[in-house]
């Protein structure tokens, strides 16, 4: 099980701290309540972004000049790193080549949804459950509950149930959604959507033919997928360690393999959030970035993969793609890609 790159750096920014000689007990624990480390809102700001030396400048009683190199030097120790900036705002970005996202193609390949899940934070939480399924919000909670217990048995996190209050029945009836719809489509629907579509439900939205609708986009993607011979089974039987990833060198081809990478932080803030929305909604951005590719490059009617010199490491990039849909909706416990053949 490899260790994901996000939890590399959140390990080297906690051994920076550790180095840090801070004048007060408790304010160690503190900074690290309070310093965060992600992907920033804007992809141009970096691939992750920390206020560490926003948080270390407010103490006074801390030398931040010496700190905050202490921090982008180790920072910059990083696998993989192209460049690390403190920025005039305080935030600390940092980028990563485009060989570095390639390069995690074959491990996920290899390691499918266990995939950078090593040492990732175990924290324990709570999942509302209702106490009947009656309507379509009570069913999203029972999908949603099922679908975390999941995600956090694969992360070896701890989901605690919590039942909610007993209520009546309201909105749209769940017996003509899933009439209207198919159980397994509802379900999707329910889970791929903010809590918002359930108040106002609408069974052609949910079953909507569309790329913006997850319900269809990721079990298209799969089954386009298939239909390449691009599968996690065609992959995995003709890629190896040897094979030059640095021939995929398309902006699409870079972006998907570097979402891709993304993988263990949808299941964790999928856990956080204590919502398998946020799982639901990676799979559609993986899935959209597929399209993107196929609109450059015409997929089936083309040579795309069919060239000798990148067809092994197109085929494992479409492959991993595979891995990590399936691994997603199997977490959700949606797949419904049969339906679209």
């Amino acid at each position: 099980m490899s260790i994901s790159y996000i939890t590399q750096a959140r390990t080297a920014l906690l051994s920076a701290l550790d180095a840090v000689e801070l004048p007060e007990p408790g304010v160690k624990a503190a900074l690290q309540r309070d310093i965060t480390l992600r992907p920033p809102r804007e992809v141009s700001y970096g691939d992750i972004s920390t206020n560490a030396c926003i948080i270390l400048k407010s103490n006074k009683n801390i030398d931040f000049e010496k700190t905050s190199k202490v921090i982008v030097s180790a920072l910059e120790g990083l696998d993989g790193i192209a460049a690390v900036r403190l920025e005039d705002n305080g935030y600390i970005n940092l980028f990563y080549s485009h060989k570095y996202w390639l390069n995690n193609i074959i491990p996920v390949l290899k390691e499918g949804p266990d995939f950078g899940l090593a040492e990732m934070a175990k924290e324990k939480c709570e999942s509302p459950v209702p106490a009947e399924v009656l309507d379509l919000a009570s069913y999203r909670e029972q999908a949603n509950a099922e679908a975390l217990e999941r995600i956090a048995a694969l992360m070896g996190a701890k989901i605690e149930r919590v039942t909610l209050p007993q209520r009546a029945a309201a909105g749209y009836p769940l017996a003509s959604a899933i009439a209207k719809c198919s159980e397994g489509k509802t379900r999707f629907a329910v889970l791929a959507n903010p809590h918002g579509f359930i108040d106002a439900f609408s069974p052609i939205l949910a079953i909507d033919r569309h790329y913006d609708n997850p319900v269809f986009a990721i079990p298209y993607a799969r089954l386009m997928l298939h239909r390449l011979g691009a599968t996690a089974e065609e992959a995995k039987a003709g890629i190896s360690d040897g094979v030059d990833m640095s021939v995929l060198k398309l902006p699409e081809e870079v972006a998907l393999a570097r979402r891709i990478s993304d993988w263990p932080l949808a299941l964790e803030r999928a856990v956080r959030k204590r919502d398998a929305f946020y799982l639901a909604s990676f799979l559609q951005e993986l899935s959209l970035l597929f399209f993107r590719l196929n609109k450059r490059v015409h997929l089936i009617s083309s040579t795309y993969l069919t060239a000798e010199a990148e067809r092994s490491a197109r085929v494992g990039l479409l492959g991993a793609l595979d891995v990590i849909l399936i691994g997603g909706v199997t977490l959700l416990g949606v797949d419904t890609v049969k339906e679209y053949g």
